[in-house]
């Protein structure tokens, strides 16, 4: 948690009940803190660091204030829409400097992060939301044992994915979990919500890495489509603006970035990845029965996300396999669940300006 300790500092204590199992918590944002204040930028990314120390489990850090205004995730709860849109955008363009500074820094990273102490062992593929590229090549019976969950979660509801997903797969699997690169960037992970983000001096920073890494950008990259837009609706006409200030900033690290085919391939595999996690991890929950998770339910949000892959893939024509497959899953999940566990509302700034409260037509 962090601890204002004085007037332009604060303290991050790992006090947590599971302490020190969960002390890779704090190594990560110690070394994501260190890291980018060492990065070279005319405005910093996030906190600076100052120091810290692993026998009393702290590390202490630029004290960013309260900040000039409401961040993005204030604005989306209020009911300005245009605001609330300026501050998406502007958050976008920031993720995408993040990962623009970050490409090709990975042993950088990498050297500050294991000199600090342990890191959580990886989970098996399509388990993790927020899981680090493995740079090395993942064992064979990990990609079959992703593949058989795959295929258990549509028998589950009484239907079969189309041919050819398997290939897909193991196509995504290599691209996006295994070795990303050119797209190997740090990401700051965590995004269920839009509050990690603060103005300080008009200018936009972010905090809170414990569950950054080095992964492909793009699993961040596109937070309006598979992340936030998916626990509370977005409106589409957003959507353009915020991608075209995160590509801005990206092809400053990842030149490919100007090149449509290259950016939207990258963009529709990592959509997949998101797919396929929300199929193998997340889908087996929803089935059992629904909950509250966050400002909407596990099966509202289930249902967009496996929708929001649906369309990328129909967008661009890309990964039809298992786009096709996502389309059937989401029709038979509007067949099983009621309306009101599938309908995914607007974040309040746009329910307004929507025109409703509803999600995509049903």
């Amino acid at each position: 948690m962090y601890r204002r300790l004085s007037k332009g500092a604060e303290v991050l204590i790992d006090d947590s009940p599971e302490a020190p199992n969960s002390a890779h918590w704090i190594f990560n944002d110690w070394a994501a803190t260190k890291f980018l204040s060492e990065i070279p930028s005319d405005s910093p990314l996030g906190p600076f660091f100052y120091g810290g120390s692993r026998e009393h489990g702290l590390i202490v850090l630029e004290d960013l204030g309260d900040g000039d205004g409401p961040n993005t995730a204030e604005a989306l709860g209020g009911n300005d829409p245009a605001l609330a849109e300026q501050l998406l955008i502007e958050h976008a363009a920031l993720i995408g400097q993040l990962h623009a500074a970050t490409m090709g820094r990975f042993e950088q990273y990498r050297r500050l992060r294991s000199a600090l102490g342990p890191e959580p062992i990886p989970q098996k593929i399509y388990q993790d939301p927020w899981s680090d590229a493995r740079v090395l090549p993942i064992p064979r019976n990990e990609i079959d044992d992703a593949i058989r969950t795959y295929h258990a979660s549509f028998a589950a509801v009484g239907i079969y994915p189309q041919s050819g997903v398997n290939e897909e797969i193991e196509w995504v699997t290599a691209a996006v979990e295994e070795n990303p690169v050119p797209l190997l960037a740090y990401c700051k992970g965590d995004q269920n919500g839009a509050g990690d983000y603060i103005r300080q001096s008009g200018k936009p920073r972010l905090f809170d890495f414990g569950s950054g890494g080095f992964r492909h950008a793009l699993i961040e990259g596109m937070p309006w489509r598979m992340t936030w837009g998916c626990m509370m609706r977005i409106p589409n006409q957003s959507w353009r603006a915020m991608e075209m200030a995160y590509r801005s900033r990206l092809i400053c690290g990842y030149a490919g970035a100007i090149d449509d085919v290259r950016f939207y391939q990258s963009m529709v595999e990592a959509g997949a990845r998101w797919n396929i996690f929300h199929i193998n991890h997340r889908l087996p929950d929803a089935i059992k029965s629904d909950r509250q998770r966050g400002p909407t339910t596990l099966r509202q949000q289930v249902t967009a996300w496996i929708e929001a892959f649906a369309e990328l893939s129909e967008e661009h024509g890309q990964m039809q396999a298992l786009g096709k497959s996502a389309r059937a899953m989401w029709k038979r999940l509007h067949d099983l669940w009621p309306i009101e566990s599938r309908k995914l509302p607007f974040f309040p700034a746009f329910r307004d300006s929507a025109g409703n409260t509803s999600s995509r037509p049903t």
